[in-house]
């Protein structure tokens, strides 16, 4: 008899989800990692000051899902960054202070306060489940679009009324009351979790069947969330870490110009948008220059993966031998491109992209795809 199969032609999977988090870690070569989610891309800077004080002299990491990774960690070291995070509090902790993470990203568009209140709604009520696959994917979008290119899971667009969209197509369910956009994002991640069997992405079990339990719930008690806040539009700067990371120089200079009234908002795109109120400093360009991409930049169109040495199966030192190829004008330029050290291609953007891949014998080779290809 054959293997049964998911939606999606997949066989069916014997094991959860294998992503990291605040206590769940991966053990890579060169030591436990540890990924923290923020919500809606918002972190405080003690927070910030507490990451990079536990990656030491190593940078931090950014993902394509707007998370932070700390890596070369030991259990103790682990154990007790998240036990300090738990002891920050603040609108929207990246743990809270019984120390729960958010099982899974929550991204929301950088630039717009009006996505802040719905973002931390969501993230609130799914904080500490266990049932919610890390692979899902939440956006809350603004009405631009920009979140919404990134094929989310469950994805809501701010406006009168707000509408749903399941694994980047549109549906015809819309809420149109105050805590419309949470209530909705949460009534949609509900659903897939009642039709999910052993999914991590609505796309495996199709739109159709989670629009189908969303009407089953429609008479179901609303949830209670926070009205959405909106303010003033801010001024917002947008910077780039090569290849999403954060040396511990930029992060003190980050956190320095969050006490000095700057919101920072890390983003999917492996960039930190600082929203710069009327109490921010008039110099925060130049005091990020030195660490940060802070302008046009050849490393714009570049990620890769981690290589050599710190990933055992990577074939090749990508980031050094990345490093030297911008260097002589040979990588960096339109079409997206991501460097990885072995055909598991681990954290390929959505979208087209140029795969630069690492193989046994320390060359690369090039596969042009048009979507992504891990989760």
């Amino acid at each position: 008899m054959p293997a049964p199969r998911r939606r999606d032609g997949a066989p069916v999977r014997a094991r959860p989800d294998a992503c990291p988090g605040a206590w769940r870690r991966h053990d890579a070569a060169d030591g436990a990692l540890a990924r923290f989610r923020p919500v809606g891309g918002a972190i405080a800077p003690a927070e910030l000051r507490l990451l990079a004080g536990a990656a030491d002299a190593a940078p931090l990491e950014l993902t394509s899902r707007g998370s932070w990774q700390v890596r070369g960690l030991s259990v103790k070291g682990a154990d007790d960054l998240a036990a300090a995070l738990a002891t920050v509090g603040g609108p929207a902790p990246l743990l809270d202070d019984q120390g729960r993470d958010v099982p899974c990203s929550v991204v929301a568009s950088p630039r717009s306060p009006a996505v802040d209140a719905p973002a931390r709604a969501v993230a609130g009520a799914l904080r500490g489940r266990a049932d919610v696959p890390g692979r899902l994917l939440v956006a809350i979008d603004d009405g631009s679009g920009d979140v919404l290119g990134l094929g989310a899971d469950v994805a809501v667009v701010l406006g009168s009324p707000s509408t749903l969209w399941l694994a980047g197509t549109p549906t015809e369910a819309t809420g149109d009351d105050p805590a419309g956009p949470a209530t909705l994002a949460l009534a949609a991640v509900e659903a897939f979790l009642a039709v999910r069997g052993d999914a991590w992405r609505v796309a495996e079990v199709g739109s159709d069947a989670v629009l189908g339990a969303l009407r089953a719930r429609e008479q179901e008690r609303a949830l209670e969330h926070a009205e959405v806040l909106t303010s003033a539009e801010r001024t917002c700067l947008e910077v780039l870490p090569r290849l999403g990371e954060v040396t511990p120089a930029a992060a003190r200079v980050l956190a320095d110009l969050g006490d000095e009234g700057a919101e920072l908002r890390v983003t999917p795109w492996r960039t930190v948008v600082l929203r710069l109120r009327d109490t921010a400093p008039d110099d925060a360009r130049e005091r990020l220059a030195p660490h940060l991409e802070t302008g046009p930049s050849r490393w714009a169109s570049l990620s890769a993966c981690v290589g050599a040495p710190r990933c055992a199966k990577s074939h090749t030192d990508v980031r050094g031998d990345l490093a030297r190829a911008v260097a002589t004008g040979r990588a960096g330029g339109l079409l997206h491109a991501h460097w990885v050290g072995c055909a598991r291609a681990c954290g390929t953007p959505a979208g087209p992209v140029a795969v630069v891949e690492g193989t046994p014998g320390g060359t690369y080779r090039t596969i042009v795809r048009t979507g992504r290809v891990s989760g």
